[in-house]
């Protein structure tokens, strides 16, 4: 009961702090198991990492998955923003690469809302959205505001040992090649 209140407790922070900056939704009521409230957790933790460049914290919640070869799958999609295409990230290393990419352009994610809306699986996979991203790079394309991130994630998330992971953190869907609409510039308020 405790680890779901402190869960609730993060995310309900994590929201408050966003929303004198950022339009959002109006709250409502909610019910979350305590499993749901640890994904929540996670979600909320995961970013908070990211924000405060904290590799060590943020590579806690990376899953290390094997695919059917035994091969390392683990990954992170994102925006390549002067090109307007995605840029691919795999296995671990690479994932880590991301990271410290991110963290040296003080690219910062603005969470919007944590999303299950899918009756038949009510705990290993949520949809994320962001209100607001900023970084150097966004800056320097003419958004001092930052841009509206045009993705709903959908992460899957796995329990091991007690503590929930996922295997890829998706900024932007795999498109075919040209401009991708996950990447497209869309001003902040």
């Amino acid at each position: 009961m405790v680890s779901c209140l402190a869960a609730l407790g993060v995310a309900a922070a994590a929201g408050i702090a966003g929303a004198t900056h950022v339009r959002t939704p109006h709250p409502t009521t909610f019910t979350v198991s305590r499993l749901q409230a640890e994904e929540i957790a996670a979600v909320v933790g995961f970013i908070r990492a990211y924000n405060r460049a904290n590799l060590k914290a943020a590579l806690t919640y990376l899953e290390d998955k094997r695919g059917a070869h035994g091969q390392e799958s683990t990954a992170a999609t994102d925006c390549d923003y002067r090109r307007q295409t995605e840029k691919i990230y795999v296995f671990r290393s690479g994932f880590a690469r991301w990271l410290r990419q991110r963290f040296a352009d003080h690219d910062r994610l603005l969470l919007s809302q944590i999303l299950d809306q899918n009756p038949a699986q009510l705990i290993g996979v949520v949809g994320v959205r962001f209100a607001r991203r900023k970084s150097d790079t966004l800056r320097k394309l003419g958004f001092p505001r930052g841009i509206v991130p045009k993705i709903t994630m959908k992460l899957p998330l796995h329990f091991h040992r007690g503590r929930v992971k996922f295997p890829f953190f998706a900024l932007a869907s795999r498109a075919p090649a040209g401009p991708n609409p996950d990447c497209k510039l869309v001003a902040a308020p």
